[in-house]
């Protein structure tokens, strides 16, 4: 990242960083500052390097993308919660057998295999005691392990985010991460910039309005012959895309950006356009290209034999 310090007005392309394809205007006065990462469409200057690596705009962005913030899914959550909660529950009741099983035995109230009381006051030996207090103990701390960690559910909750993935996956949606399978499939609205791809990236022609009225499908064959005529001329000159017949002569390939290919289509399918009759039997005099500015590309174009031009 730099500061133009001396020099001519620069115009900058910072389409990496921002997305838009139109160059900005970089002055001393009002935005003196270059983003690494962008390139130098036209002009020339000084500029002093202010920061590098990490410390610059783009590596902020990168770092801010690549960071791990850890955050939980709202299953890993009431999971931790309950396995929270179980943990409590077990140490309670071991707390509470650890007493009981004490006070039972101090009070004599325990016997052992052949029917006599396992404790009986200054005559029981004190390794006797000792044995049956670590004992008891033991069956309380085994209560911990057995209720406190339940050894199945990690295996369980893996299963289920397989079994969600899968289902997933039928539905012409990858989830690399099974911890992504809970929030992906509970999304209801996806919200994304116009540079995510969440299609096939392809277009078709829905709707058709003949000035204020509706055409539905089966009302284009109703249309005026000139009227027809004009609409062949707009979509079959004024695109960059192009139409070619198999070899069968039975299907059509179109190519071109989305939208082209998608217009082409219906003129071809529906209207029934010929687009190697047209280019003959048409001149064009002048093409204007598509820019962002003006948001409309135009072509200046007159039949063979004729005086008349329109513009498309």
């Amino acid at each position: 990242m730099g500061c133009f310090i001396d020099g001519h007005s620069l115009l900058v392309d910072e389409s990496s960083m921002t997305g838009e394809s139109d160059h900005v205007e970089v002055d001393l006065t009002q935005n003196p500052f270059l983003f690494s990462g962008t390139k130098v469409a036209d002009g020339f200057g000084w500029m002093l390097v202010t920061s590098v690596g990490m410390n610059t705009t783009w590596g902020e962005m990168m770092s801010t993308i690549s960071n791990d913030s850890n955050e939980q899914t709202p299953l890993q959550s009431r999971l931790n919660t309950l396995t929270s909660s179980i943990g409590k529950v077990g140490l309670l009741v071991a707390f509470l057998v650890l007493v009981v099983l004490l006070i039972r035995y101090f009070t004599g109230n325990t016997q052992d295999e052949n029917g006599n009381t396992e404790y009986n006051g200054s005559k029981t030996k004190a390794d006797d005691i000792i044995n049956s207090v670590v004992a008891i103990i033991a069956a309380a701390v085994t209560i911990v392990d057995v209720v406190a960690i339940p050894e199945g559910l990690p295996l369980a909750v893996t299963l289920t985010l397989a079994y969600s993935m899968k289902r997933m996956m039928s539905d012409n949606a990858m989830v690399r991460k099974l911890s992504a399978c809970e929030t992906m499939g509970s999304a209801t609205t996806i919200c994304t910039d116009k540079t995510g791809t969440l299609t096939l990236n392809q277009m078709k022609v829905t709707k058709f309005w003949l000035g204020p009225d509706f055409v539905n499908e089966n009302g284009s064959s109703s249309l005026a012959a000139s009227v027809v005529e004009l609409l062949h001329q707009g979509v079959g000159l004024n695109t960059t895309g192009s139409v070619y017949k198999s070899i069968s002569g039975s299907e059509f390939e179109f190519s071109g950006s989305p939208t082209e290919k998608a217009i082409l289509s219906w003129a071809v399918l529906e209207l029934n356009l010929d687009m190697e009759g047209l280019k003959q039997s048409c001149e064009i005099v002048h093409v204007e290209a598509f820019n962002s500015t003006k948001k409309r590309s135009g072509v200046l174009m007159r039949k063979k034999g004729e005086n008349t031009t329109n513009v498309h």
